[in-house]
């Protein structure tokens, strides 16, 4: 008799045991779930984060190339050898045209994949394409409109316009 009282003592600790197994696995398993979902939730606000730096990025380079732009000797203004502030030779543009063509290499290390354009508002409408180069396999694009005075020469009279720079980043 008493061995089997032991016996079904040794049953009843065995059980004992394999709940407690199971109850740890259990455990384990949500525990593994949760870190599973937290890591995936991390993933996911550093995918976001990244995203948000490349628009950044790409924002500012568009910027940079209207401030390259602006600077150029080609096309901008002056007046008795004083360089004017956000001013555009309109009598510049179709010479610097020619040029950014004939020398792309130079210029692609300036401007890259842009699109830059110069429109004219007052007193009448012009545009004006300087310097285009576009690619196909582009993942993000960023327009910029910077106001301009445009300068003209001939008449030595100031107008208006907005130089246009579409930025393409792959």
């Amino acid at each position: 008799m008493h061995a089997n009282i032991l016996s079904i003592l040794d049953i009843r600790m065995n059980k004992k045991g394999q709940i407690q197994i199971g109850e740890t696995i259990a455990v384990l398993f949500v525990f593994f779930v949760l870190i599973t979902i937290g890591f995936v939730f991390y993933v996911k606000v550093i995918k976001g984060n990244i995203e948000a730096e490349k628009e950044e990025l790409s924002q500012l380079k568009s910027v940079g190339v209207a401030q390259r732009v602006m600077f150029l000797p080609e096309v901008q203004c002056s007046e008795d050898n004083i360089i004017i502030d956000n001013c555009i030779d309109i009598s510049k543009l179709d010479a610097a045209q020619k040029l950014m063509k004939e020398n792309e290499v130079y210029y692609y290390d300036l401007f890259e994949f842009s699109d830059i354009s110069i429109s004219q508002i007052y007193p009448s409408d012009a545009k004006w394409s300087i310097y285009s180069r576009k690619t196909n396999d582009f993942k993000s694009r960023f327009v910029t409109n910077v106001p301009i005075s445009l300068y003209d020469s001939t008449i030595r009279k100031h107008g208006f316009g907005i130089l246009t720079i579409e930025t393409l980043a792959r």
